[in-house]
């Protein structure tokens, strides 16, 4: 899977406060659609209404969750890249027409969904960069087809399913049951059990 954005998005400082800002949403999102499928190999259109409306949901969970950064702030970032890609999944903001195959097999199966998927995989793992040095390797399956069609089906279903398929790849433990309820994820649920004294 590519993941056109990262090298633009480190270039950028305080990544984490500027992907708050809905221009620069706008314009980061339309640049990793434009370097997903460079001129001639798909043509898109995104539709304006559509991905603002992505941004302002995320940006409402956002404000709704943040409270958790102070309990793990590198899972917080994790469920936030996640919840974007959730809101880009139920807006749907991105249309793909295609003549020719492409040998990245999330963009054959599914373009719209690469390009969300790129975008915020490239969001989280800069966020990732600058706050902590992290670096992630992008694990083998992100690559089978059969990974990505099993994907679209369930994220039809439930976009929310987006957030534990995006921890998947950033190597953090998922949540399939309570996906979009941040408290329940397991690296939260375990820094906040109190310990029992004996």
């Amino acid at each position: 899977m590519r993941l056109p954005m990262v090298a633009e998005l480190n270039g950028e400082s305080d990544l984490r406060h500027r992907i708050r800002d809905l221009r620069f949403f706008e314009k980061s999102f339309r640049k990793n659609v434009q370097l997903t499928f460079p001129e001639g190999a798909m043509r898109s259109k995104t539709d304006q209404a559509r991905l603002r409306s992505s941004f302002l949901a995320w940006l409402e969970s956002f404000q709704a969750n943040r409270h958790l950064a102070t309990i793990d702030r590198k899972d917080f970032i994790c469920f936030s890249a996640g919840s974007m890609l959730a809101e880009l999944f139920r807006h749907d903001p991105l249309s793909i027409s295609s003549e020719t195959k492409s040998s990245d097999s999330a963009t054959t199966v599914w373009p719209e969904g690469s390009a969300y998927v790129s975008y915020c995989l490239g969001v989280a793992l800069t966020v990732l960069e600058q706050e902590f040095h992290l670096s992630a390797e992008i694990p083998e399956y992100a690559n089978d087809p059969r990974i990505w069609q099993s994907f679209k089906e369930n994220v039809q279903d439930n976009p929310d399913l987006a957030i534990p398929f995006l921890d998947m790849l950033l190597g953090q433990s998922p949540n399939w049951n309570e996906p979009a309820t941040a408290e329940k994820r397991p690296a939260v649920k375990a820094k906040s059990t109190p310990v029992l004294s004996t």
